[in-house]
């Protein structure tokens, strides 16, 4: 049986093309065949023929609504991925996002509540430096960001002065404000006091000593530094810290390495050794030794509660060192 609605032949006049519906075709093959059909079966067959024509009305519309959906996640995903401050996003690491932004979008960056006094004149002389840097456009590195899951507030938690300068570098004509080219790493937070941890995890890190800068000290004068200090180190373990920030009598070893070396001790005495330079900073250590505990506080002057104790764990190991730095120059 023919099931769909077409364009038929007239068999009452030859040549002639007419429309004709489903119910009126199955009409003229009565006639022309002389078959009797059940209406009950026409009518099921019309009301079939009807029904798959609102089915595929019912197919484009969902096809439709697909793309438009579609269309809506395409554009959602775009707004994540270019954000008005933070820039472009390029990289989600899981434990943090990377951003490409520009000097223009992050005039805008908000600067974390407790960050430490912004000082022009440091972003300046950051500026400055890189008017003889190998890289002139940029820094090594990233800015640090934080941002708060629920409010989706932001802050700059780390490179304010060099954000700083990038922005007296873009006036001045050394680097192109409107380039996404600096690179910023988005750390997501509950709260502030996540914030809090992660700027102190941050700024936890130790900077680079003048002495191990390529270039600054000469090589047998760094290598002398260098193996004094660590048989030092070796000879009093317990008086030496991991952080650079250790109280009174103990020493942390780069600071000692770098004290060494910007005071010139190697230059001034003609040091040329390790064993030479262990064999001054003990003698050192022994005329530290022999002061009383007066001659200390008319040494230091002023000392706190917490000064006898320094002295007695000083005394313990024989090692004086750590609480003064004038036995360094004189």
């Amino acid at each position: 049986m023919i099931k769909s609605v077409g364009l038929i032949l007239s068999p009452f006049s030859r040549g002639q093309v007419r429309r004709v519906s489903y119910g009126g075709l199955l009409s003229q093959i009565q006639v022309i065949s002389g078959v009797k059909v059940d209406p009950r079966v026409t009518e099921l067959e019309v009301e079939l023929a009807n029904e798959k024509q609102r089915n595929t009305a019912l197919e484009h519309k969902i096809s439709a609504l697909e793309r438009e959906r579609e269309q809506t996640e395409a554009n959602t995903k775009q707004q994540t991925l270019v954000h008005p401050i933070l820039g472009k996003l390029v990289a989600d690491l899981g434990y943090k996002k990377l951003y490409l932004a520009s000097v223009e979008s992050l005039k805008n960056m908000p600067m974390w509540e407790k960050q430490r006094a912004y000082r022009e004149d440091r972003a300046k002389a950051i500026a400055m430096d890189k008017t003889g840097s190998a890289v002139r456009e940029g820094f090594p590195g990233a800015l640090t960001a934080y941002r708060f899951t629920a409010t989706q507030n932001i802050g700059l938690l780390d490179g304010q002065h060099r954000l700083g300068a990038y922005k007296l570098m873009a006036e001045n004509g050394i680097c192109d404000g409107s380039c996404n080219n600096i690179v910023l790493e988005v750390f997501d937070v509950d709260d502030s006091k996540q914030a809090e941890r992660l700027f102190v995890e941050i700024n936890k890190a130790e900077p680079v000593k003048t002495i191990d800068l390529p270039g600054n000290a000469p090589p047998g004068v760094k290598k002398a530094i260098d193996q004094a200090v660590e048989d030092l180190r070796a000879r009093y373990s317990e008086m030496f810290k991991v952080s650079s920030k250790c109280k009174p009598p103990h020493v942390h070893q780069d600071t000692l390495r770098e004290d060494l070396f910007e005071s010139g001790v190697i230059e001034r005495f003609g040091l040329k050794s390790k064993s030479q330079v262990v064999s001054w900073i003990q003698e050192k250590n022994q005329e530290l030794q022999g002061l009383t505990e007066q001659q200390w506080h008319e040494r230091l002057g002023k000392v706190g509660k917490s000064f006898p104790k320094a002295l007695s764990k000083a005394k313990k190991h024989n090692f004086f060192l750590g609480l003064a730095k004038d036995w360094i120059h004189r």
